[in-house]
């Protein structure tokens, strides 16, 4: 799994998750199983998102200077 620069892990796993949903509706052979597959990708993505928000807020109020 090769990474660029100029895209976050959850957006990898986005369109992850597009390309699955795209070749299901293509390939009734694996349709299910590409449609679930997609479905783990989506699933991953929305919860690492959710969790580097939930840092990125962290570090910010952190950052906040405490007023007195």
């Amino acid at each position: 799994m090769a990474f660029t620069s100029n895209r976050s892990t959850p957006d990898y796993l986005f369109e992850k998750a597009e390309q699955c949903f795209q070749r299901a509706r293509t390939d009734p052979n694996v349709r299910v199983k590409l449609e679930a597959l997609g479905n783990v990708f989506m699933i991953k993505a929305v919860e690492l998102d959710v969790k580097l928000q939930n840092l990125a807020k962290a570090n910010y109020t952190a950052a906040l200077p405490v007023r007195a």
